[in-house]
């Protein structure tokens, strides 16, 4: 083959390659132009909340193109989503491992997995997948908000406590709130594992964290009761009451028993009168007294003081059924009645209830944790 002929033959073969490679080029980008609408549609699926044709767009994407790896990571959050953490969990770890991955989508990967893991409750794995996040961005507030919560769910309240303490974009007061409310869950667990000093240091922490936090003063009571330390627990429930009037009335069952064990209880009345005095916008003092002079017989008087109870809180429920009581035992009979029929009606929609400040959840008991939002110390009078 002379020199002339071989020039011809690499052109016609250089030739056919390009031909070859423009016909790839050109289904591979026909292919990812495809894959991109997939993608775009399964995107408005998901807005519109119509998961399992998501989840069929998201496939077909990925079918076109194995490296769309931002559709693989909402194919498993969509199954996570569905009830299946296991199969998302294989999808996600095995984008994990790819060797080449951009830090952004890297990072979704993670986040990603740490929901799996959660969702499979296993909390280490999830923290670490949290790390990794950390790892290329230390202020990423995606994954400082996981770890608390997975810390919260672990009930490891030690770290959720330092996880707090250490961010400075908390508002004071909500900083002091979830302070003091890791305080409490931790020396409720030293209660539970028979550590009762233990968990009173963690009460008082609590305290001095936030003064507000009830269940902290109730728990520190509680605790001198269980030990029969009941000038102790006298003394917490005295503070509590000056400092949390407007909520003194969780107090009082205690304080009974505590004056009881004493041989203190006519002291009560004195607690009652002290509250109305310097509070008299708390109605429970009040309700306190009207249930002494109800015992001493003094109905009259009683009656009396629950009128001036409802004078300043016309809707509360305890106070107008201890007014039917009390009209009964004068042998008031229709005025009981009477007074009895236009509660029956009320009886569910009583003011004396509480009601959680960040998502509205009622409760007639007294929350520490709102079961609806899981929000800490956020129960107010309604």
């Amino acid at each position: 083959m002379d020199h002339v002929q071989l020039v011809a033959l690499v052109g016609v073969v250089t030739a056919v390659l390009i031909f070859l490679f423009a016909v790839v080029f050109r289904r591979k980008g026909g292919q990812r132009g495809e894959a991109q609408l997939n993608y775009i549609a399964g995107l408005n699926y998901l807005i519109a909340g119509e998961k399992d044709k998501a989840l069929e767009k998201l496939q077909a994407t990925v079918r076109l193109d194995t490296d769309f790896v931002d559709a693989y990571v909402k194919i498993g959050d969509i199954l996570r989503q569905s009830g299946s953490p296991d199969r998302a969990l294989k999808i996600h770890r095995d984008l994990a491992v790819r060797p080449v991955l951009p830090d952004e989508q890297r990072v979704n990967v993670m986040k990603a997995l740490a929901q799996d893991y959660q969702a499979l409750r296993q909390w280490q794995q999830a923290l670490s997948a949290c790390e990794n996040i950390l790892s290329t961005d230390r202020r990423n507030q995606w994954a400082l908000d996981m770890q608390l919560s997975l810390y919260e769910e672990m009930g490891d309240w030690g770290a959720a406590y330092e996880i707090v303490r250490k961010n400075s974009h908390i508002p004071k007061q909500e900083k002091s709130t979830r302070l003091a409310a890791y305080k409490v869950e931790q020396g409720l667990q030293n209660v539970r594992a028979k550590r009762e000093h233990d968990g009173r240091v963690c009460f008082r922490d609590a305290i001095r964290e936030d003064p507000a936090c009830i269940p902290a003063f109730l728990e520190l009571a509680d605790s001198y009761i269980r030990e029969e330390r009941s000038k102790d627990a006298l003394e917490v429930l005295d503070d509590f009451i000056k400092r949390n009037p407007q909520f003194a009335d969780l107090a009082f069952a205690r304080l009974k028993q505590v004056l009881y064990d004493l041989g203190q209880f006519a002291v009560m009345e004195q607690i009652y009168s002290e509250l109305e005095k310097d509070h008299p916008a708390v109605v429970a003092g009040l309700l306190g007294l009207a249930d002494i002079y109800e015992k001493k017989g003094s109905l009259n008087r009683a009656i009396e003081t629950c009128n001036r109870a409802l004078a300043i809180d016309p809707n509360r429920l305890d106070a107008k059924l201890m007014l039917v009581r009390l009209e009964s035992k004068m042998g008031r009979e229709e005025v009981a009645a009477d007074m009895a029929s236009e509660l029956a009606d009320a009886i569910l929609a009583t003011s004396n209830r509480f009601v959680c400040q960040k998502c509205r959840h009622e409760a007639v008991d007294y929350f520490w944790r709102c079961p609806s939002c899981k929000a800490w110390n956020s129960a107010k009078r309604g």
